[in-house]
């Protein structure tokens, strides 16, 4: 499997965990939650383009590549709980 097809997740993960270490006002932190959550969409969604572009080997790699996207989006989702209804649009 091509190493850039594992950064995405676990860049994912890694960018999560940061904000969490910083103290914000609950306002601030629920704004930044949300912007974080934009980025790490938009960043996910160039990878996997940029993946497709590569080429995946088998439908299994692709598949699981959308896995470990999927498991580091709910990740991300646990540790800001409320950022869930940035999905109700």
């Amino acid at each position: 499997m091509k190493l850039h097809l594992l950064a995405v997740p676990i860049m994912f993960l890694a960018t999560t965990a940061m904000p969490a270490m910083a103290e914000h006002d609950d306002y601030d932190s629920h704004e930044a939650d949300h912007r974080e959550h934009g980025r790490n969409h938009e960043a996910v969604n160039e990878a996997h383009e940029q993946a497709h572009e590569d080429g995946f080997r088998s439908r299994w790699q692709h598949r699981a590549y959308h896995r470990s996207v999927r498991h580091a989006h709910r990740h991300f989702h646990e540790d800001h709980p409320n950022t869930g209804h940035d999905h109700d649009r």
